[in-house]
């Protein structure tokens, strides 16, 4: 027993020392690198020096005015758009709610570069509906959609993920008989609205206005993607100055645009927090949808609802059909007039076109399983051993979370870009395994989220019971504890999974020739006036679609169907 005990604090106070020293390696020396590059140059003290180069410079000066009020505009037509479509799935009374409701939910599988992607299929310089506007009206140029147009409507219809997690449950939440004391007393449909549903609902709306504040300001993949060469955002100068060999503008701006992302989460959590408080109110009468019974109010209102949801499943299914056409048709033809799998073939067959696509899976899966390691290591220790070192490790894990994703990869690049004597004086900038472990630094943070509320969840006899019948810790661990969050980690496994395979920011910094993963692949598809390359991007963009639909099933069934009729999480 007593060998037992010892070989169980052994392998404790090593894993201890790995994640600690891992922690300290790939994210506090990545942001002290970070700091001192955006400080420091040449031995010295140069940030007023790189403050004056980022003014006179008209580039920065552009991408900097295009960031401040196309956030602004995005701010405002998103939540128009999300506060639409949460009145018409919670609210109003409209015909085909469930159509509804699967087509407003498509930016939670075809969002980000996926999304940037498609939308430039679809309605850029070669998309079938530009191809169809032009037979129409030939004055119209190819790349209409190109530029801060593009840029908005992508950022308008693909953010508002947060509108329909969100504000939907905070809708739900209202007591249905205050509306209905208030429409007793002879208040207007309008009025209800405004002075009953949106009081209780504001603190949600305010979180979720500064949650695409945040999205907006770091917004990268849509400016890339639809841009064009005239139209920048700050996220774009940031990867432009390093590519540039300037890591100090480069920091100096990341840090910047940190320091105003980090202020709007924290605004977002701290209004978030006011919301779960102010919904915590006993609504003893449920929400009822009620109907429009002005018929012209009533029409407007289902013409913009079926039209957004086009909006939406346009581009998904052009992407599809198209998957399935001859490059050769790609930009010529509306639809297809010919289908074929020659395309997948081309991508599944084990050529150069699968390399990208291997990548993706063999990174980010190692990244999973390596984040799930290391969580159900530290989450046990940091749930039951409240310390100083475990409050500290707590916090680090949380900091992917507030540091935004171009600061944490500008701080890699600064960190290892020459020998580090944390990694035995390697230079790791440049090899293969950078990229995957800034992956994993990224599903730390949900994984630890989501885990940890598993573990609290546990009732303490189940454990108590095995250790009273003699069970050393790690056979408890592995027949009692894991058997009962293995639900929760499946699931998180599978979010991260779809996560990381889209993962644009990061990965543009950080890739190389040796692991190009499968959203720069989509990218240099999406832009590129190559009918053969568009194709393969397609089928990317399709495999990525097909991948989150399938993980997120598959989570979700694994997850409810290995829950233990015991398990109270």
């Amino acid at each position: 027993m007593s060998r037992t005990i010892g070989l169980e604090r052994l392998l404790y106070w090593f894993g201890l020392i790995a994640i600690g020293w891992a922690v300290l390696t790939f994210l506090l020396a990545p942001m002290a690198a970070a700091l001192h590059a955006a400080l420091f140059r040449h031995g010295g003290l140069a940030i007023l020096d790189a403050i004056a180069e980022l003014a006179r410079s008209r580039r920065v000066r552009a991408a900097l005015w295009n960031t401040a009020w196309l956030t602004a505009v995005t701010t405002a037509t998103v939540t128009i758009v999300g506060m639409f479509q949460v009145a018409v799935l919670e609210y109003f009374r409209v015909k085909g709610r469930g159509f509804l409701k699967i087509a407003y939910s498509t930016p939670l599988v075809f969002g980000g570069v996926v999304a940037a992607a498609g939308y430039n299929f679809t309605y850029g310089p070669g998309g079938a509906i530009t191809a169809a506007l032009t037979a129409l009206f030939p004055s119209i140029p190819r790349d209409w959609f190109i530029g801060w147009f593009g840029v908005l409507f992508a950022h308008t219809f693909l953010m508002t993920s947060f509108h329909f997690l969100f504000l939907r449950a905070a809708m739900r939440r209202v007591d249905y008989s205050t509306i209905e004391a208030a429409r007793g007393m002879g208040a207007s449909e309008m009025m209800i609205l405004s002075r009953v549903v949106l009081p209780v609902i504001m603190p949600t709306v305010l979180a979720v206005t500064l949650l695409t504040l945040n999205m907006a300001v770091g917004s990268f993949a849509a400016p890339q993607v639809l841009g064009g060469r005239d139209f920048h955002m700050l996220s774009q100068m940031v990867l432009t100055l390093n590519s540039l060999r300037r890591p100090d503008m480069a920091a100096l701006l990341a840090l910047l645009m940190g320091v105003v992302l980090m202020g709007l989460l924290l605004l977002s959590q701290y209004f978030e927090g006011k919301g779960a408080y102010t919904s915590g109110a006993k609504a003893t009468t449920r929400i009822q949808l009620r109907p429009i019974r002005n018929p012209l109010m009533r029409s407007v209102v289902h013409a913009l609802a079926y039209l957004m949801a086009a909006i939406y499943l346009v581009p998904v299914a052009l992407i599809v059909l198209f998957s399935f056409a001859p490059a050769s048709s790609i930009g010529m033809e509306i639809l297809p007039s010919t289908l074929t799998l020659a395309n997948y073939a081309l991508v599944l067959g084990g050529g150069t076109a699968f390399v990208a696509f291997f990548n993706s899976i063999f990174m980010s899966a190692g990244a999973v399983v390596v984040g799930l390691a290391v969580t159900l290591f530290a989450v046990p220790i940091m749930v039951r051993k409240r310390n100083w070192l475990t409050r500290a490790l707590d916090a680090s894990f949380f900091l992917p979370w507030i540091i935004p994703t171009i600061l944490l990869a500008v701080g890699l690049i600064a960190a290892f870009d020459a020998p580090n004597p944390l990694v035995g004086n390697a230079v790791l900038l440049g090899s293969y395994w950078l990229l995957p472990i800034g992956y994993v630094i990224l599903s730390l943070p949900l994984m630890v989220r989501f885990i940890r509320s598993a573990f609290i969840g546990i009732d303490p006899v189940f454990e108590e019971a095995a250790r009273a019948m003699g069970a050393s810790g790690p056979y408890r661990f592995r027949r009692v504890v894991l058997p009962l969050v293995a639900p929760t980690a499946i699931l998180v496994a599978g979010m991260k999974f779809n996560n990381l395979m889209a993962e644009y920011p990061l990965s543009a910094f950080l890739y190389n020739v040796n692991n190009r993963p499968l959203p720069i692949a989509i990218v240099d598809g999406a832009v590129s006036a190559d009918a053969d390359q568009a194709a393969i991007s397609l089928i990317y963009v399709t495999l990525i679609m097909a991948f989150s639909l399938a993980i997120i099933l598959i989570a979700e069934r694994l997850s409810l169907g290995r829950t233990p009729e015991t398990s109270n999480l």
